[in-house]
């Protein structure tokens, strides 16, 4: 018996790709970093994205951004420089 693919309610439907929730899943291991990326979103403000939200976003495969973000394309690379100023040594995706 195969187990179903883990889910946040409210934010992730049933049914929905796991790869996606592994996307997400390290950004909602840092505390308020979801809260502090949707803000940025809807605000275009980079400022309050703490370091430990940027690492944890740093460290996303590249491929995951255009699943997590497919209204706003180019959120992931703006967020991705702030990040670097941020934490510097944070990696850097192509």
């Amino acid at each position: 018996m195969q187990t179903p693919p883990t889910t946040v309610p409210g934010i992730f439907p049933p049914g929905l790709p796991i790869d996606l929730v592994k996307c997400w899943s390290s950004l909602f291991n840092v505390e308020g970093c979801v809260l502090e990326i949707a803000k940025s979103i809807f605000s275009g403000k980079f400022e309050n994205v703490e370091a430990a939200c940027c690492k944890a976003f740093s460290t996303l495969d590249a491929n995951c951004w255009p699943h997590m973000f497919p209204l706003n394309p180019f959120f992931p690379p703006l967020l991705k420089d702030s990040c670097a100023r941020i934490v510097p040594n944070s990696p850097t995706h192509n």
